[in-house]
């Protein structure tokens, strides 16, 4: 007896899409220029913190009338801010944890039962059976009664 295997693929991929290439020319472009900008700003605030001038950059910082001091300023100010946030969070987590910590609420319910789904009296007995044992079953009517208000 052969054992059983995957059938011979007929086709190695099974996606197959028409590319269009002047939407996939402009996303890399946009890309690309996005790319540039990211290094750009990159650079002006690494140039600023090691105190490097370039003359591509030294024009940048005059267009923005700023100097290397004013960008360390603004990244100082910056990091102070993070840092007060991040403490922040930290002793509200800490008071959160001491102060609600010991409460035990997370527990899972338990299964319900056949009581359960019976006392609350929106469905019978006779058709709750046949919903459990049949694997497809059609009703002339809705099985579950309307909530009395």
């Amino acid at each position: 007896m052969v054992k059983s295997r995957q059938r011979k693929q007929e086709n190695e991929l099974i996606i197959r899409s028409e590319i269009k290439w002047m939407r996939e020319i402009t996303i890399f472009f946009f890309s690309l220029i996005m790319w540039i900008y990211c290094a750009a700003v990159i650079f002006y605030f690494v140039s600023a913190l090691l105190n490097f001038n370039d003359s591509y950059i030294s024009q940048l910082k005059t267009s923005f009338k700023m100097t290397n001091m004013d960008i360390q300023s603004f990244m100082l100010l910056a990091l102070i801010m993070w840092l007060a946030f991040y403490v922040g969070l930290w002793i509200w987590k800490f008071y959160n944890q001491k102060r609600f910590g010991s409460l035990d609420r997370r527990t899972y319910p338990l299964p319900t039962t056949k009581e359960d789904l019976l006392n609350l009296q929106l469905i019978n007995e006779k058709d709750y059976d046949t919903l459990q044992q049949s694997k497809m079953i059609v009703f002339e009517r809705n099985p579950i009664r309307d909530i009395k208000k």
